[in-house]
């Protein structure tokens, strides 16, 4: 074959193949790059879809959790929300359809329908005055904020896909749990989202992806089941089942029957066996094969709403990138070796002619020492040739001394080394061990045979079986390395310690044919490692010694805090017998001076019996900061927070205190600045609690000038800075320094003139702690103070103001309620004095009023009769309010009839107690009047 022939064929062979080769690999792995590529892009896609949905749909629920806190709501009253909500409805329409509340027993209202004849309760058929009501008690919305809400938690849930009765289209309700003021749970109220805005929503995203995935993506939204809300076949969302002459089909409930398609139904064997997985989210890619065609499934969870969003793609849409790519890649391969063929057709011409005389000299040189070949041409590419293969003969001869020089350096080396070297041919079984490797073991270089067999002697019996075992599993590959410490006897008798390592050659076919490697003495190595074994296991000793003296320190410890923690129960204890032993007598006291100013007076007695009343009230503030201090101690006290309307607290304080301002001669002003909004959101009653303390003292220590409440905006976002100013004595530094501690006070000569618990400040300092803010004070003497502090209270932008019907202070007039007359009420309570306040301030409301003596006697009376209410005291001889209320509760027509206590037990864990024995409601010793005339209208309403 001629030479251009041959550099045609060489350049096919060697170049063009090759290319080929990579062009097939690079459209391989494109293939496979791209498709994951466009897979990721569709996860990726998808999870932005899936975090707009989720925005969405918990946007919905957080528009139901504050519709859900609103005062109005917390009534649980129908009648006077249903406007509300409505209104509600108007005002953002388009994202629920309708609201529904429901109750503790399962039934429940809704915005868009009702019974009239069930008192609006939603019934089968709301047209008929008297029909089926339906009950929502099996449905996940209802369990999750009410039935299971043991702890009456404030709880919301997004639910499962649900068919509107009326509609008859799918739905999904956003749920909150409902509670009172005291934060006791009364029932739910869910919003039904519209499915048209949802679909809506969905379409919108959908057709977002369609976009980027030729219109061939296609969506699905799984809700927390498994159910399809939504899909791309209709006939997988859920419905409800009629047959053929268009009828519902009903359960053994007789209620209407539903069709539903899970994903753990679907026809796609891989899809329905990972169900499981997939709502987890653990799993999030699934191909299949689908009518002839490889298709993903991509899930991913639409947030913390549970719901999760499934798209399904054709692997043709995933490949049609690739395909471009290989079509693109072919076409330049081809255009390419066409203009290679071409251009070395051409230069092989050219080199053939001055290659054939250069080939003829190196001829010439088979059989002679390789020397220069003489340049004879005038061609400048051959000259060039000439010149390399010159310089080639050069460059081998200055080579073949290097290697010489090489050689010999080895040589020195390895005589210089520390290390001993060993060259194992596995072929001949021979070996050589350099003079190093020798001389470690105590022998010159003459006195040991190199031979296998010589190694074999030297190693200890015990270490051999080992280091034979992991030279056949290294030549076999079955370990990476070959490195080994074992024993081996030096010439003196005595083993030296010995590192041994090497590494395997093979031949080209793989056959293991020479192990080369290095010999070190560790020996005095080893003797360190035996020593700190040694040190070692006495600091283990000196540990185990140290941790069983901390174990008797622990155990100590642990005594000395359970004793803490029995002195804490103890004075928790103590305090709520004191609570009740206060709260007794002072309910006598307060009540009979209530009764009394009810009665003719002339202005001396009035006044008289008014400032008793207020020195009652005195002593229970004083009771009630005792029992604060005792809370913030225990860590127990809590904030809560509503909206409420800061013009509305200020005018009361001002309405409480300018009296006692007007009697100082005294100006009491309060000031807003602009920009502080009028609704916030906080715990008002604290807030109010804080001011009043600290209004107080400044009245208190104010001889003449003013005393000024001032409110601004705080330079931190959602902080309102609140200043109390006076024009006092002012407070030295040193008194300043003392000023918060828990009991003492500045002078106890001023204690004893103004009368206090020392508490105040530092019960407001740590209140205004637990708002984040912090209580501070600007004072000097004959100049006056300035407590301030900054709250966290942002602005409440859907503030719903409350109609109130009782005032801050009780009246002294007869207070008679329209929906108290005629009424029966059994009052529980053995104090005689009680017994008389309650029937004189109920009877002139309208109840009639029956009392029991103790526990024992109002379950006997509630056997014989049926009372309307139930006011119960809990500490009774015989038989006290708990029992009492077990028992009646048992008693037929008393499953429903309000049992509420009655009592001076009034700590947290009294009022907890009372509602687990079944009672409804808890009013605390003192009574105010307006207070339980209010309530109880409420549980008679």
């Amino acid at each position: 074959m001629k030479l251009r022939n041959q550099i045609l064929l060489g350049l096919i062979i060697g170049g063009l193949l090759p290319m080929a080769i990579a062009l097939l690999y690079t459209a391989w792995y494109s293939s496979n790059l791209t498709s994951s590529l466009s897979l990721s892009s569709a996860e990726e896609r998808l999870e932005v879809t899936a975090e707009k949905l989720a925005a969405f749909l918990n946007a919905r629920l957080v528009e139901v959790n504050i519709v859900a806190r609103t005062p109005i709501v917390q009534s649980m009253d129908y009648r006077s929300m249903s406007p509300f909500l409505r209104n509600i409805l108007e005002q953002k329409p388009g994202y629920f359809d309708s609201y529904i509340i429901g109750r503790p027993d399962g039934y429940y209202y809704e915005t868009s329908a009702g019974n009239p004849g069930y008192d609006m309760l939603r019934s089968y058929d709301d047209s008929a005055s008297k029909t089926k009501l339906i009950n929502i008690k099996n449905k996940d919305y209802w369990i999750n904020t009410f039935g299971n809400n043991l702890l009456s938690q404030h709880k919301s849930y997004i639910s499962n896909p649900v068919i509107d009765y009326a509609s008859e289209q799918p739905q999904i309700i956003m749920a909150a749990s409902v509670h009172d003021r005291n934060g006791i749970l009364k029932g739910m109220i869910g919003g039904s989202l519209s499915w048209q805005a949802l679909q809506q929503k969905i379409q919108d995203l959908r057709n977002e992806i369609e976009n980027e995935f030729s219109g061939l993506a296609r969506l699905a939204l799984l809700s927390k089941d498994g159910t399809y809300s939504y899909h791309w076949d209709n006939n997988k969302v859920i419905s409800y089942i009629k047959d053929d002459s268009g009828n519902y089909i009903l359960d053994q409930l007789d209620e209407r029957t539903v069709s539903s398609v899970k994903i753990s139904d679907s026809e796609i064997r891989s899809i329905a066996d990972s169900a499981d997985e997939i709502l987890n989210g653990s799993l999030t890619h699934i191909s299949s094969r689908q009518n002839d065609e490889v298709h993903h499934d991509i899930f991913t969870p639409v947030g913390n709403t549970g719901y999760t969003l499934q798209m399904s793609i054709p692997d043709s849409v995933i490949r049609a990138p690739m395909w471009e790519l290989v079509k693109n890649l072919i076409i330049a391969f081809l255009i390419t070796s066409v203009i290679a063929i071409a251009i070395t057709m051409l230069f092989s011409l050219r080199l053939t002619k001055p290659l054939n005389a250069f080939t003829s000299e190196v001829e010439k040189l088979k059989n002679e020492n390789l020397h220069t070949i003489n340049n004879n041409s005038e061609t400048f590419e051959f000259s060039r040739l000439f010149d390399a293969f010159n310089q080639m003969i050069k460059t081998a001869k200055k080579r073949e001394e290097k290697l010489t020089q090489s050689e010999e350096r080895f040589s020195l080396a390895m005589k210089g080394a520390n290390d001993g070297l060993w060259d194992w041919d596995i072929v001949t079984n021979e070996v050589y061990f350099s003079p190093r490797w020798k001389q470690i073991l105590g022998y010159e270089d003459h006195e040991l045979q190199n031979s296998f067999t010589t190694w074999e002697n030297l190693v200890h019996p015990d270490d051999l079986p080992a280091a034979l075992e992991l030279i056949d599993n290294y030549k076999l590959g079955l370990t990476p390395s070959y490195s080994i410490e074992l024993r081996m006897q030096h010439k003196k008798g005595h083993y030296a310690h010995i590192l041994s390592r090497g590494f395997l050659i093979k031949s080209n076919s793989g056959v293991p044919i020479r192990m080369v490697g290095t010999h070190i003495d560790i020996t005095q190595r080893k003797q360190h490692e035996k020593d700190l074994e040694e040190l070692n296991a006495t600091l283990e000793s000196r540990v185990r010694e140290r941790t069983m003296e901390l174990e008797i320190l622990n155990q100590e410890f642990l005594k000395a805090k359970e004793q803490a923690e029995k002195a804490n129960l103890s004075k928790t204890r103590f305090l709520a017998n004191m609570s009740h032993e206060i709260r007794t007598p002072m309910n006598g006291i307060i009540g009979l001076a209530e009764l009394t100013l009810r009665t003719d007076l002339d202005d001396k007695q009035r006044e008289y019996l008014r400032k008793l009343k207020s020195s009652s009230r005195t002593l229970m503030n004083i009771l009630n900061d005792i029992l604060d201090f005792s809370k913030i101690e225990a860590g127990k006290l809590e904030i809560n927070s509503t909206g409420f309307d800061l013009e509305c607290l200020l005018e009361g304080l001002v309405s409480v205190f300018n009296v006692k301002a007007i009697e100082k001669n005294l100006e009491f002003t309060t000031r807003i600045n602009n920009d502080v909004p009028k609704y916030l959101i906080g715990d008002s009653i604290r807030l109010t609690q804080i001011l009043s303390n600290l209004a107080n003292n400044a009245i208190k220590f104010t001889s003449q000038g003013s005393v000024t409440i001032h409110v601004s905006r705080a330079s931190k976002a959602n902080f309102i800075t609140f200043s109390v100013i006076d024009t006092g004595a002012g407070i030295s530094e040193t008194d300043q320094k003392i000023l918060f501690d828990s009991i003492a006070q500045i002078d106890s000569s001023t204690s004893r003139q103004f009368s206090g618990t020392g508490l105040g400040i530092s019960i407001c300092k740590w209140l205004i702690e637990l708002m984040r803010g912090e209580l501070k004070i600007q004072s000097e003497p004959g100049k006056g103070s300035c407590f301030y502090f900054s709250a966290y209270l942002p602005e409440d932008k859907n503030f719903i103001k409350e109609l109130s019907e009782s005032s801050l202070y009780g009246t002294e007039k007869h207070v008679l309620s329209d929906k108290l007359i005629n009424k029966t009420a059994l009052i529980a309570e053995d104090v005689l004095v009680n017994q008389l306040i309650a029937k004189e301030f109920f009877g002139h409301a309208g109840l009639k009023v029956d009392i029991a003596n103790n526990g024992k006697e109002a379950v006997e009376k509630a056997k014989h009769n049926i009372y309307d209410i139930i006011l119960m005291d809990v500490q009774m001889p015989e038989m006290d309010g708990y029992e009492a209320t077990l028992k009646i509760r048992k008693l037929n027509g008393y499953k429903d009839v309000p049992i509420v206590a009655m009592t001076a037990n009034a700590m947290k864990e009294d009022i907890i107690k009372c509602m687990d024995s079944g009672m409804n409601g808890h009013i605390a010793k003192p009574i105010d009047t307006d207070t339980v005339i209010g309530e109880l209208e409420h549980y008679l309403s």
